[in-house]
């Protein structure tokens, strides 16, 4: 086999990887019953996540909860960064006056009940958590 075969067949097992990689999500997004999602792609999750997004469809604006560290992988996986890069994001938005800090919740059932509390509000939990009182989003 000769080396521009190999580069391709490299290059193409690298572009399937990161697409399949890109597609899975590990975990459940929540939000208040108030608020008209019933389903979000992958892309208009991590769009909501880092600040591109602001108004939900019926024009309430919404509220980012984030549980810091108890929910890593599965924020990792919603819009690439882990807690401490997505706080670290966040703060410079909102130090720079382009966006207002998520709300932080210390474990997953303070996410969720921060979610239920706060209209428009959002959040990445683990798969395990007991969601009861707010609304479940299938990502597609």
């Amino acid at each position: 086999m000769n080396t521009r075969a190999i580069r391709l067949t490299l290059l193409s097992l690298i572009l399937w990887m990161g697409i399949h990689c890109a597609n899975a999500f590990d975990g459940v997004v929540i939000v208040d019953d108030s608020t008209p999602a019933t389903s979000l792609k992958a892309d208009e999750l991590k769009n909501i996540l880092t600040g591109k997004t602001k108004y939900w469809e019926n024009g309430t604006a919404i509220v980012i909860v984030y549980v810091d560290q108890k929910a890593e992988k599965e924020l990792q996986s919603a819009c690439g960064m882990n807690s401490s890069a997505f706080k670290t994001f966040w703060q410079r938005l909102a130090f720079s006056g382009r966006g207002q800090q998520p709300k932080k919740a210390d474990d997953v059932p303070a996410a969720v009940a921060l979610v239920k509390a706060n209209k428009g509000s959002i959040a990445v939990v683990t798969a395990d958590a007991d969601i009861t009182g707010v609304k479940k989003v299938e990502i597609k």
